[in-house]
């Protein structure tokens, strides 16, 4: 957390036009140990949801493209193959609904579920590894 520094000074001169003048300095901020820590742990949490938002937008795709039931050419197969290794360990737990040659992926569903807790848990860690015990986060 910064150090902030105000400082206020009024002056009142007692001549005969008995003026009150009110100056404030400017602030200065001092960057602290705890804020550059907070700094690199807010980082690190960026990253983690970036890489989790990015995974769990191209499982999603692969919901949809299943459930309107799209061909495996071009993007849809690249989409397919590249989203198979994050639904790998999810296969086979839950059922896929299906109607005429469109289903419901719910191996991808449960990744998505998955791997958002699985960030929400790393992001905690880090933040109970870098933040010093006395910050707070906003």
């Amino acid at each position: 957390m910064p150090i902030e520094v105000n400082k206020e000074v009024t002056t009142t001169s007692t001549g005969p036009a008995r003026d009150q003048v009110s100056q404030t300095a400017t602030s200065t901020r001092v960057p602290t140990n705890t804020e550059s820590r907070d700094d690199y742990s807010d980082r690190g949490n960026a990253w983690v949801w970036y890489v989790v938002g990015i995974i769990d937008f191209l499982l999603l795709l692969r919901i949809l493209f299943h459930l309107f039931g799209a061909r495996a050419v071009g993007f849809t197969n690249f989409l397919y193959s590249l989203t198979g290794f994050f639904t790998m360990p999810f296969q086979g737990i839950f059922p896929n609904p299906n109607i005429e040659g469109a289903y419901f992926d719910m191996a991808a569903l449960t990744a998505i579920i998955v791997y958002l807790l699985l960030g929400w848990m790393i992001v905690g860690l880090i933040d109970l590894a870098t933040r010093p015990a006395d910050s707070k986060k906003v």
